[in-house]
């Protein structure tokens, strides 16, 4: 475990001032009497601590710059609003001068944490990088050069509408061009956020400190520490005992507990998250649409999310909750739970019920559903699944495997179905469509290939005219309801327990930033 302070990766840097609360004085050198940490004069509630299931593994925002954003450590060209809609950030405007050429302007008087100015050529390296990663393959950047001293330039290869979603990623946060190594590693997160890096041990916790100079509001709070806290039971009961003011990501079914007790609070908000189903088009028995459409309408979505969910969260019809974004459809159509319905599709098919299990020209109607128990409930909803299923005469397995693991054998082999999670807005732009569904450039595995949704993501890609752009996505989203590569079963609701002192915190629906800075302590 690798425990980094500010003292050791500020040794050597240039010379400036931070505004790390009076915690450092020129040159980074520590004020008089001073360890680094929080003092005797700092009261306990000027400190906040908040858990959450992500651990702290890299410094580097190409790698993890979307947990030092959601911290308020660094921050992006452009942010998201709380309407999931892009907003301004480092740069408070934002043009298409052409089909392949942007404009952003940057904020004045901004300063980086270690005293240097935000201009365009300094925002060059970290944007340069970010662009130039793989995470970032899929945007089609072909250059990014500064105008003049407050204006940065992106070109694209392509026309391509979504970039300024792209530019709130985590990805692309700023950091000082001082923080960048000789080889092109990052050594510390120097950003322009309202908290910044103090302490940094790896895979366990982060300590930042309030910005004394920063450009905006700043923080109300002198010190926030954030632990990566992977099992949530963990998180629950070290928020009960005090040891956290703030817990992330807890299971439904505490809501309720937390609200009863004297000194919690609980905070439940849905979040443009689904728990979805992943069929491989390329193996029987999920090659035949009938099929995949009798999983559909075998699955009680509505008791999952009443029994399983403890009634938070909605069942999903197609990848966007509409009550976040303008962006979902209102005219899918949806898959009802309905057994015999998905039993005379199977029949349709061919797989002839004899037995509990039905069969085919002597195959076994045998299938098995991967999943993995780092998402909350997802083995759990598995069960009542593989339940379901064999009631309109599945058999069905249940493997729990590392998500990773289930990544790298569903994209070199064939499976049958996975069960995952992920945001469907972690940008806020129905783009994000492409990484389920073009044939090319989708991350999701199910070998889902269609000419008619690849020529309209494209087509949407290109066009500048928000309607027009709906339309095309609108379409995608009929086009995927009706071909089920990919089978929608519920919405995120998030519970969040926070002490009951704290005052201030707004749920964001889209989790890129929590916003700690506007939270205070009540005295």
């Amino acid at each position: 475990m690798v425990d980094i302070t500010r003292r050791q990766t500020l040794f050597g840097l240039a010379t400036g001032v931070s505004g790390l609360g009076g915690y450092w004085a020129l040159g980074g050198d520590l004020a008089p009497g001073d360890d680094g940490a929080p003092g005797d004069d700092h009261a306990e509630s000027d400190t906040v601590t908040v858990g959450s299931p992500w651990t702290p593994d890299s410094l580097d925002p190409v790698v993890n710059g979307w947990l030092w954003r959601r911290i308020s450590v660094l921050e992006p060209l452009l942010t998201v609003d709380y309407d999931a809609t892009v907003a301004p950030g480092l740069a408070t405007d934002w043009r298409r001068v052409d089909d392949v050429t942007w404009e952003f302007d940057l904020r004045e008087g901004v300063t980086f944490h270690d005293g240097t100015d935000l201009t365009a050529n300094t925002a060059l390296p970290s944007l340069r990088r970010a662009f130039e990663s793989n995470s970032m393959a899929s945007v089609p950047v072909e250059s990014v050069e500064a105008a003049d001293d407050q204006r940065v330039v992106i070109r694209t290869d392509t026309p391509f509408s979504p970039l300024p979603a792209h530019c709130t990623r985590g990805q692309t946060c700023l950091i000082s061009p001082t923080a960048i190594t000789d080889d092109g590693s990052v050594s510390e997160p120097i950003g322009t956020g309202p908290f910044q890096f103090e302490r940094w041990q790896q895979g366990s916790s982060i300590t930042a400190t309030a910005t004394a100079d920063y450009h905006g509001s700043g923080p109300r709070v002198e010190t926030l520490v954030y632990e990566g806290i992977t099992d949530d039971q963990t998180r629950r009961l070290k928020l009960e005992s005090d040891e956290l003011d703030m817990a992330r990501i807890l299971p439904n079914e505490t809501a309720d507990t937390l609200e009863s007790r004297d000194g919690l609070s609980a905070h439940t908000y849905e979040i443009p998250r689904a728990r979805y189903l992943v069929f491989d088009l390329d193996s029987s028995p999920f090659s035949d649409r009938r099929v995949r459409s009798a999983v559909m309408h075998a699955v009680d979505r509505d008791a999952i999310v009443e029994n399983i969910l403890s009634g938070l969260g909605s069942a999903a019809v197609g990848p966007f909750p509409s009550n976040i974004t303008d962006w979902a459809v209102d005219d899918l159509e949806p898959y009802e739970y309905n057994p015999d319905r998905a039993r005379s599709l199977l029949s349709e098919a061919g797989w002839e019920q004899d037995g509990e299990t039905r069969t085919r020209d002597g195959e076994s109607l045998s299938v098995s559903i991967w999943t993995y128990n780092t998402r909350p409930k997802l083995p759990t909803i598995a069960q009542v699944i593989q339940r379901q299923l064999q009631e309109v005469g599945f058999d069905v397995e249940v493997t729990l495997m590392e998500s990773a693991t289930i990544k790298e054998q569903a994209k070199s082999g064939s499976f049958d179905a996975v069960l995952w999670s992920s945001s469907v807005l972690w940008y806020p732009d129905p783009d994000r469509l492409s990484d389920f569904v073009h044939s090319e450039t989708a991350t999701m595995f199910s070998g889902f290939e269609n000419e008619t949704v690849d020529r309209l993501l494209e087509e949407a890609r290109r066009t500048s005219d928000r309607d027009e752009r709906f339309e095309r996505y609108a379409e995608v989203q009929r086009i995927v309801q009706r071909e089920v590569p990919i089978g929608w079963l519920t919405y995120y609701t998030n519970v969040v327990g926070t002490r009951a002192d704290i005052d201030g915190y707004r749920p964001h629906p889209t989790e890129s930033c929590y916003h700690l800075e506007n939270i205070t302590r009540q005295r």
